[in-house]
Formats: structure tokens, C-alpha cells, sequence
């Protein structure tokens, strides 16, 4: 629904996509999607992209069909313990903390970081080391997903995908460094402030005598 802009491209329809129902509370994969999966590779798609329903802290179904997953979560995850009941940072390759211009953002980074790296017992790493990238999808040329980006192209080219050299320039960090929001958080609600103005003047404006000229 929200890429209409999806369609046939000059040299004719290079993308498809299709919403499935997963038909079972509690499951976010469909019974469907590894013949599904298996019609796409028949038809010789390049890449096959999967989203599941948010799964929280349950199902890693996904993890069984798809050759690399990528866990996409956000800073309001609740106290770092909650972080133990999160299966996906067990299998995902790529841990993606979305929407890192809110509060916290940057100790939920370091949070997720730290329970990977105990996930993997990979405390000889560093842990700037770990997958554990910092996000705002909704900003334009946002370094975060650019990094997230060039990490999930190299795992590809690993896998087989041939892959080409990219025009963006290569990134130096692994989170969104520019977190000032597009509307700051003293006015997130800036919009419903200039109803309430109209609402207010409306009613004043009506008590206001009126001349003809």
C-alpha cells in the first residue's frame, strides 16, 4: 500500500510484490511463502526481500527460509533485560535500531551491542564491532542507513549476488550522526498548535463588527 510508486521501468517490469496472509495469531510467516519463495526463484528474480509482521520477542521462522535476516527494532524496547527475550538477536546478522533521532537512541545502541556480543561470546571484539547499526529511515541521505546499507551489500556478495560498485561514498560509522529531527520533539505537535489558533481566532474573528466598503 505504501510503495504505489512500484511499477514496469523502461526495460520493462523488473519488480513484483505481493502481501500474504500469515492466517495464524502468533505466526508473522505465512504457510505459503516458501512455495511463493520458490515460484520468484523460478521466475529468475536477482533478490527476494521478506518482511514479516513484528514478531517482538517471538517467532524466528524467518531465519529457516531467508539466506541473511535483518532484525529491525527501535530504542523503546524497555529495560535492557528485555533484550534476553529477543530470539531474533541470536540468528539476525543485522541489527538495525530505527528511528535513532528519539530520546535513548544512543543507550539502546549500546544496550543491543552488548547483548549481541554476549549472544555470539564474542567479548574479544570491540563493541562498535558488532552488526548493531543506529537509524532514521525517514531522513534523506541518512549516514546510519547507508552504513546499514554498504554491510548488508558486502553479506550479499558473500552469499553469491553479484553486486556492483555503488556511488554512495563509503561510511565511517554504523549510526546516524545528524540526529536533529526533521521537527524537533518541542514541536512534534506544531500542526494541532495551529488548529487550535484557527479554532481560537474563528470564534473571536465572528464577534468583530463588519463594514461594507
Amino acid at each position: 500500500i505504501r510503495m504505489n510508486a512500484i511499477g514496469p521501468w523502461g526495460r520493462g517490469p523488473r519488480v513484483y510484490m505481493r502481501s500474504l496472509a500469515t492466517r495464524n495469531t502468533g505466526n508473522e510467516v505465512s504457510r505459503a511463502l516458501p512455495d511463493v519463495v520458490t515460484a520468484c526463484k523460478a521466475a529468475r528474480f536477482d533478490l527476494i526481500l521478506l518482511e514479516t509482521s513484528g514478531i517482538g520477542q517471538g517467532d524466528t521462522g524467518i531465519t529457516e527460509i531467508a539466506s541473511a535476516s535483518i532484525y529491525v527494532m527501535t530504542p523503546e524496547f524497555g529495560a535492557p533485560s528485555q533484550l534476553e527475550k529477543i530470539d531474533m538477536l541470536d540468528f539476525a546478522e543485522l541489527v538495525a535500531i530505527n528511528k535513532f533521532d528519539r530520546k535513548g537512541a544512543a543507550d539502546a545502541l549500546r544496550d543491543v551491542a552488548k547483548q549481541v556480543q554476549r549472544n555470539r561470546g564474542a567479548f574479544g571484539e570491540r563493541l562498535g564491532a558488532m552488526p548493531v547499526f543506529g537509524t532514521i529511515a525517514s531522513r534523506f541521505n541518512d549516514d546510519g542507513v547507508t552504513a546499514l546499507y554498504q554491510a548488508l551489500k558486502a553479506r550479499l556478495h558473500e552469499l553469491g549476488m553479484q553486486v556492483k560498485p555503488g556511488r554512495l561514498p563509503s561510511v565511517d560509522t554504523r549510526h546516524s550522526t545528524h540526529q536533529t529531527p526533521l521537527v524537533p520533539g518541542a514541536r512534534v505537535r506544531y500542526l494541532a498548535e495551529i488548529a487550535g489558533t484557527v479554532r481560537g481566532y474563528e470564534p473571536f474573528s465572528g464577534d468583530l463588527p463588519t463594514r461594507s466598503v
